[in-house]
């Protein structure tokens, strides 16, 4: 009995390993489609404003060349830091906010199951300060919050897209 249960847990690994996580490869599609749709109608069209950042996109062409467990990480990462970044008080701007609360819970299941996907490692600190700025560049500055929100949102959806379009075409 204890062979059997080696053998199956063996093969399970090679499953995993050879088909990646189901989730990212069933699901990531269909709650990105959906999160993207509802940052895209919480608000006014969105700004084609800049925010003054250079947008990182060396990044994401690094992660693209990357393993599929470590592309996986990465698109976690984003997520939990636009999940963090939009964790602040976000009551300067008229955003509707049935559709923030059904983005964020959206964003959050997202990044739950993502972050199931992975083993956890250590993340990318270029990232991690790049939001990082763009949160003191944005709300740490400007006077105006409302346009500072709707900078952050321009900015999150950009990432969002790069890695559901990561997430389409290398998992």
């Amino acid at each position: 009995m204890k062979a059997f249960f080696s053998v199956c847990t063996f093969l399970m690994l090679i499953l995993h390993l050879t088909q990646g996580c189901p989730w990212m490869q069933h699901k990531f599609p269909q709650y990105s489609r959906n999160y993207l749709t509802l940052l895209e109608e919480m608000g006014e069209k969105i700004t084609e404003d800049n925010v003054g950042l250079n947008f990182p996109d060396e990044l994401y062409r690094l992660a693209r060349k990357s393993q599929p467990e470590k592309i996986t990480w990465f698109i976690a990462q984003v997520l939990d830091e636009v999940s963090l970044l939009l964790d602040e008080n976000v009551t300067a701007v008229a955003w509707d906010q049935k559709k923030l609360k059904d983005f964020m819970s959206t964003l959050d299941t997202q990044l739950v199951a993502t972050q199931s996907c992975v083993s956890k490692t250590k993340g990318n600190k270029r990232l991690h300060l790049y939001f990082k700025k763009l949160r003191t560049e944005t709300l740490g500055k400007m006077e105006d919050k409302a346009k500072a929100w709707e900078l952050i949102r321009k900015e999150v959806h950009r990432h969002l897209t790069k890695v559901d379009l990561l997430a389409s075409t290398r998992l």
